[in-house]
């Protein structure tokens, strides 16, 4: 016994949806379609690429950067506590220990500011790579947001869906006249 079938053409994007006698639908849509949606995904997959090689490269820079502060701060504490331990036997004067003191302050606040930057660099990166509001992750530390980051890629990872999936997709002419990388950033920002 054949199914009886019924179809219906959509006359703004071509797709054609078919039924069955059951009510199970089918969708069907133009091959030019299906290409130019692949051609997005792969600029737009090649774009979050170039993301994630930038700020691991920002997360790398920044993190030479506090490192080679908290070492000049290290070094400054240990040159203060070996001038403290010769003013003691009497063979510093205390101009130079006050210069010590000066360049470990100076030292310390450097580091300080360093890491504030860097803590706000990663909640920046966090908030634009997973589309986190901000005050989520404005009250957290670099350990609470390296935490945080991890349940996100848990959680997130690439499971994201496309166009198809949630109901976009058809209409090949608003895809034409447009270059590779406004068609990444269009389906990028209907993707979150």
């Amino acid at each position: 016994m054949a199914k009886e079938l019924s179809g219906t053409v959509d006359e703004k994007d071509g797709t054609l949806t078919v039924r069955d006698t059951e009510g199970k639908e089918v969708r069907y849509v133009k091959e030019s379609d299906l290409l130019a949606i692949k051609e997005s995904r792969k600029s737009k997959e090649d774009v979050a690429k170039e993301v994630e090689s930038a700020k691991t490269a920002a997360i790398a820079e920044a993190n030479t950067k506090i490192e080679a502060e908290h070492q000049k701060a290290l070094q400054a504490e240990a040159r203060v506590s070996s001038l403290e331990e010769k003013i003691a036997q009497g063979g510093v004067d205390s101009a130079e220990l006050a210069k010590a003191k000066a360049e470990l302050e100076a030292a310390k606040k450097s580091s300080e500011t360093l890491g504030n930057k860097h803590l706000e660099l990663r909640r920046s990166v966090i908030t634009a790579t997973y589309g986190v509001p901000r005050e989520t992750v404005a009250s957290k530390d670099l350990a609470a947001l390296d935490l945080y980051e991890e349940a996100l890629k848990a959680v997130i990872g690439d499971k994201k869906l496309g166009n198809f999936a949630i109901g976009g997709g058809g209409g090949a002419s608003a895809l034409q006249g447009k270059k590779p990388m406004e068609l990444a950033i269009e389906a990028y920002s209907h993707s979150k």
